[in-house]
């Protein structure tokens, strides 16, 4: 999977992409997203709108496409640094160290 993100200064092409990739690449809507970009400069308001998804490694090249063609500029694209563990049993106890902590202080 790729991690792909595009800046748009405006809302409503940010909003036109969005729905083109929706449309045209297969993702769950989870792994689509449209958000207000942020500013580190805190005495400036941030300005603009990112586009910003997790795709197949397939699709990258016609993701980049669409955010370009409706006048997105490419943030971010990279692979996926990893991908997302299983849930398993142990996950639903807590650690050894909590278990010993809360037992000392009943």
């Amino acid at each position: 999977m790729y991690l792909v993100g595009a800046r748009f200064a405006d809302l409503e092409t940010a909003r036109a992409a969005l729905a083109e990739l929706r449309q045209r690449m297969q993702v769950e809507d989870a792994d689509l997203g449209l958000r207000p970009l942020g500013s580190l400069r805190y005495e400036q308001p941030a300005q603009g709108h990112v586009v910003a998804g997790r795709f197949r490694t397939s699709d990258v090249d016609d993701v980049v496409e669409i955010l370009h063609r409706h006048g997105g500029e490419i943030v971010f694209k990279r692979a996926e640094w990893r991908t997302p563990r299983p849930r398993s049993r142990s996950d639903d106890r807590s650690c050894s160290r909590c278990q010993r902590l809360t037992r000392l202080y009943r």
